[in-house]
């Protein structure tokens, strides 16, 4: 198989695969939020509230640019914007709502 039909049948999917990129990076961008507000390990201590931030803040970080530097060189436009608005929008939704509830 040719790198040419290779890199149109990766451009046909893009439709597709931006559904499931958006559906992958909410779940994502929700544990890692969960993370960062020490529910995932119940930290005893400041210090281990401050490494589980760390760490949700490192692993997103990595996500986010990750997976736009990917999806940008495979030149898949419609996963690009999915990917980021869905990893931006997700935090900003749980925090409004939870803000909301209290």
């Amino acid at each position: 198989m040719s790198v040419l039909r290779v890199w149109k049948r990766v451009r046909r999917t893009d439709r597709s695969v931006a559904l499931f990129v958006m559906a992958a990076n909410v779940l994502v961008g929700g544990v890692l939020l969960w993370l960062a507000i020490g529910g995932i390990g119940s930290p005893a201590t400041r210090e281990e509230e401050s490494a589980a931030q760390e760490l949700a803040l490192r692993i997103y970080g990595c996500w986010l640019v990750g997976g736009a530097v990917l999806f940008a060189a495979l030149g898949l436009p419609r996963t690009l914007v999915g990917h980021l608005a869905a990893l931006l929008v997700t935090p900003v939704v749980i925090v409004v709502g939870l803000t909301l509830l209290a």
